[in-house]
This record gives structure tokens, sequence and C-alpha cells, in this order.
């Protein structure tokens, strides 16, 4: 026979997140993340609202692939690579991106250029801006090709693709700082 000090009753619970636990490193992770993804809406607003109206032979900045690209290679190949996928998919759902082949070009340039900076150069500014110069303009490239075999651009624009190319590496030192800063929220591979 069962005594009644065998039998108790379910302590109450407060809910499904009672059960949940997240450690302080986690929280530092989401919270950089967090602010990568505000850093990203904030340029792509900057991008699409403010410079779009200020062009130099046509041409404009192009500031979120270059963004992309410089935080994948500051994150590294394992993080980098998932953050380029997915940032440069909700790039192309912005309805900013040139074409759905944007998100190939920018996945794949950044990634490539994360492994080129992990295998041969230190970490710095200098490899930094080398990379995604490197990866930028490559990109500019292939959006243009792209354009040509699409027919949606001419042979006469390859000016204004390198002028933005041009017009958007000026952002790159200004990006550099504040990419290393919320990068350094939880700790990072990217140390100094």
């Amino acid at each position: 026979m069962a005594k009644k000090q065998d039998f108790q009753a379910d302590k109450p619970h407060s809910g499904l997140l009672s059960k949940l636990y997240i450690t302080n490193k986690q929280r530092l992770a989401i919270f950089k993340w967090v602010l990568i993804g505000l850093l990203l809406l904030f340029l792509s607003v900057l991008q699409d609202v403010v410079l779009c109206r200020f062009r130099l032979l046509g041409a404009t900045t192009d500031l979120i692939p270059c963004a992309i690209i410089l935080i994948c290679i500051m994150e590294g190949v394992e993080n980098g690579s998932v953050f380029a996928l997915v940032a440069s998919l909700i790039y192309q759902f912005s309805g900013s991106a040139p074409g759905m082949y944007a998100m190939v070009f920018i996945t794949l340039l950044s990634v490539v250029a994360a492994i080129f900076r992990q295998s041969y150069l230190q970490k710095g500014f200098g490899a930094a801006f080398f990379c995604t110069a490197g990866a930028f303009f490559i990109y500019e490239l292939l959006v243009f090709l792209f354009g040509l075999f699409l027919t949606v651009t001419y042979p006469e624009r390859i000016t204004g693709f390198l002028i933005t190319g041009g017009l958007t590496l000026i952002s790159i030192p200004f990006l550099y700082p504040i990419v290393l800063f919320i990068g350094s929220i939880g700790g990072s591979i990217w140390n100094e």
C-alpha cells in the first residue's frame, strides 16, 4: 500500500520558457547578431533612401554586398559562410539586389575571400580591406557580365560599375571599426 507521502503534486511551472536556459555567452552572441542585423538594416535604408539620390556619372554606392563580404571575412569561414548565405538571401528579398544571381555571387565570393584571408593573410585592417575590395570588385564585374548575358545592361555601363566599386570601397574604413566593435561582443575569432 502506498503512503500518502509517495504521491506529491507536480510543482507549478511558470510556462514554457521557464525551462529555457540561455547562458551569458549565448546572450552576448544573440546580441551581437542582432546588432549586425541592425547595422545591415541601417545600411540598407541609408543606401536606398539617402545615397541613391547622389550619383557620380550615373553610379552610386552598393553598401550591403560590401558589408556582407566584410562581416564574413571578419567572422571567419565557419560563422561567416552561414551569415553570408542568410544575409544575401534577405538582401535578395529586400528588393535592392540586382537579381537572384546576386545571392549566389555574394555568398560564394564572401566564403572564398574569407578562406583566402584565413589561409594567407594575418588579421588586421589591411587584410580585411584587401579581401573585401577584391571580392567586391569581382562581385561588381560578375553582376555586370551577368547583366550583359541577360541583356539588361550594355557594355558602355562598365564605367558605372567600376565607379560604384570605387565609391563603395570608401565606406570600408568607416565600416571596419563598427564591425570590429560589434564582432568583439561575446568573444570572437577576430582578435587584434
